[in-house]
């Protein structure tokens, strides 16, 4: 039986952030010259508005395409019979290994975020580019990448998302003071999109690594406790509160 191959617009627009990839360069408007201008430098001034706007559209129609091609790579395949081309095996990007599949992805996400400023575009290549160091085991690149993208506002939705993944990384750094902080404040957060009952489950986990079991405790009674709808995040969080009251009672 085949497989079904998805076309690059499917690939993206099944991406949990593809919604931040919209309006993601902004062009500059050119307005026209004074009436007083000569006819000649009127023309002159035309075509170089139309040669520069021709340029921008080009530009951001080679950095979308640029984009998909590397969230295609970050969801690539992985086989053990992959050739040097990604595309070597048909339309599905395939890798030999993990870490072949995320450092060519990285390489289109880093070009990306350092070839575009500040634009969204380039806010989220920073934050698939620090997801992928982040599976390479790279944790002090992961943090350098979603640091900026956690405090830029450009899209609430990329800095929240890369907000819980830096909480993660720091984690695994031994800095849970500012995991903590930083999933505290998204809980706290009203505008915050992300299910609160997973923050708190990440949070809880980051207290156990520290050793505060009693207080990873509470944050779960709370979470548990908060809302009257009994829902399936409630209730991994009344498991993982079940199992830390079986280990400390």
């Amino acid at each position: 039986m085949g497989t079904t191959k998805l076309t690059r617009k499917e690939i993206l627009a099944e991406d949990p952030v593809h919604e931040a990839m919209l309006q993601m360069i902004e062009f500059t408007k050119v307005h026209g010259k004074r009436t007083a201008l000569v006819v000649a430098a009127a023309l002159v001034v035309a075509l170089g508005i139309y040669a520069g706007l021709q340029y921008l559209d080009n530009r951001e129609t080679q950095a979308q395409e640029q984009l998909g091609k590397a969230i295609e790579f970050f969801h690539g395949q992985v086989a053990a019979d992959a050739t040097d081309d990604p595309y070597g095996k048909g339309a599905t990007p395939t890798f030999r290994s993990h870490k072949a599949k995320y450092e060519a992805a990285a390489r289109e996400f880093a070009s990306l975020a350092s070839g575009y400023g500040y634009s969204k575009l380039a806010v989220l290549a920073r934050y698939y580019l620090g997801l992928c160091q982040k599976e390479l085991g790279d944790p002090k690149g992961a943090i350098a990448s979603l640091e900026p993208v956690a405090s830029n506002s450009k899209d609430r939705m990329v800095g929240y998302l890369a907000k819980k993944v830096l909480a993660g990384v720091y984690v695994t750094t031994g800095n849970y003071k500012a995991a903590d902080e930083l999933l505290r404040g998204m809980i706290k957060d009203p505008q915050c999109i992300l299910p609160k009952e997973d923050m708190s489950l990440q949070l809880s986990r980051s207290l156990v690594a520290e050793g505060k079991k009693d207080e990873a405790m509470k944050v779960l009674r709370e979470a548990v406790a908060q809302g009257q709808v009994f829902t399936s995040g409630k209730q991994q969080l009344s498991q993982e509160l079940d199992r830390l009251q079986k280990q400390h009672p």
